[in-house]
């Protein structure tokens, strides 16, 4: 299977849903859906209105309540455009208005300022969509702090991005990994091929921290879908990344969809960077709608900018800039997860854990999870609402299809 497409990137996350790991068809994901209905009490932080497009409003500390009917529209906002030493802060979109999560899980939060020549984004990395659990780790909020160059320093020969953890972040505040996975499922294979991610390209990792390892821009903002992309995150170097829109000439009297020089050499469910190969013309400089190997390329008006490809490396492919160490979270080498054996796990599934609480090994390292020995053991609904199912002696989301745009 090899992903063309935007459109083939969301089929096989709707076709390939729950295969993490040892899970089946069965354990697939919350049963959230775009378009519905939806009321209840959730943690939240500070003040702040009802979702969706319903009317509701809450206060305290970490309660609200919403109660409304909508579907999740990406925030207005975005700019097309970024000059070296510009403050972006107007890439940033005002998140108060997005569905979020879900009604258990904080507010979306991101604040972009610029200090001396760096731009500093702050995020509790809650993403504005309703989340669906792919991975066994809940959704967390987190407290990030990135701080990248306003004047990024170029270099010609390009630099690895991290193996593991955040190569960039999204202008909704999101951080962006590589185009691999760790150790498990399969050793450090393509998360996108493998169908291991959302309708928006995203999971969790063992933290609940939410993450892109490919992107849509229809995820991030409201844009027009034939208009040259805007710009959706930065990559810790300090250049911009786009969406696969763009302008071949200054006038911008074409608009091409831009494309990946890396070519799949192999079966990227594992390494999939062994897997892949870059070295075609334009992986030294980019050439027409071919990106160069970072998934970069210089633009019409001169600046330098990645672009999201339907294809590896979906984001970034290396770094044509230094990279600033801010923000740059790496995951252990060899993750432990949260617990050894069962002992570990002891009070921590909750009182709805009728068959104790166990220590399963997961794609994301061993985490705490109801024990089980038949779905009668299993709590009644799983964090996001969703049936769950005792599946190998633990329980999993039982099933549903992930909401579509």
């Amino acid at each position: 299977m090899r992903v063309e497409s935007h459109l083939s990137m969301l089929l096989a996350a709707l076709l390939s849903v729950g295969a993490i790991g040892c899970e089946s068809e069965d354990q697939a994901t919350a049963d959230m859906t775009v378009g519905g209905e939806g009321e209840g009490e959730g943690e939240g932080e500070g003040e702040g209105e009802g979702e969706g497009e319903g009317e509701g409003e809450g206060e305290g500390e970490g309660e609200g309540e919403g109660e409304g009917e909508g579907e999740y529209r990406p925030p207005a906002g975005g700019v097309a455009s970024w000059a070296p030493g510009d403050c972006p802060t107007d890439a940033f979109p005002d998140l108060s208005g997005v569905l979020g999560a879900g009604p258990q899980y904080p507010r979306p939060m991101v604040d972009a300022r610029c200090e001396a020549d760096q731009l500093v984004v702050e995020s509790n990395g809650i993403i504005g969509y309703p989340f669906m659990q792919i991975t066994p780790a809940d959704l967390a909020a987190q407290d990030y702090t990135w701080r990248v160059p306003l004047t990024p320093t170029w270099i010609d020969e390009p630099v690895d991005i991290p193996l593991l953890g955040v190569a960039a972040f999204t202008v909704n505040g999101i951080p962006i990994y590589g185009p691999n996975e760790a150790e498990r499922p399969d050793p450090y294979g393509d998360p996108v091929y493998n169908g291991i991610v959302d309708w928006c390209q995203g999971h969790t990792a063992q933290r609940g921290d939410y993450h892109y390892h490919a992107m849509l821009v229809e995820c991030v903002l409201d844009w027009p879908a034939d208009a040259p992309s805007p710009i959706v995150g930065f990559a810790l170097d300090g250049y911009p990344i786009y969406g696969p829109l763009g302008c071949l000439d200054e006038g911008c009297d074409e608009v091409v969809t831009l494309e990946s020089s890396w070519v799949q050499t192999g079966d990227p469910s594992t390494y999939a960077w062994d897997n892949h190969a870059c070295d075609a013309p334009s992986c030294a400089e980019a050439a027409g709608a071919r990106l160069d190997r970072c998934n970069g390329r210089t633009q019409p008006d001169g600046t330098y900018g990645y672009h999201l490809t339907a294809t590896f490396p979906y984001v970034l492919g290396c770094y044509h800039g230094e990279a600033e160490a801010g923000g740059m979270m790496m995951m252990p080498d060899d993750p432990e997860g949260v617990c050894q054996d069962a002992v570990d796990c002891e009070g921590e599934c909750g009182p709805m854990a009728q068959g104790g609480c166990a220590c399963a090994e997961t794609p994301m390292g061993n985490q705490c999870v109801p024990a089980c020995a038949s779905d009668d053991d299993c709590p009644a609904e799983g964090p996001q609402g969703q049936a769950l199912a005792c599946v190998g002696g633990v329980c999993r989301p039982a099933g549903g299809m992930p909401p579509r745009m």
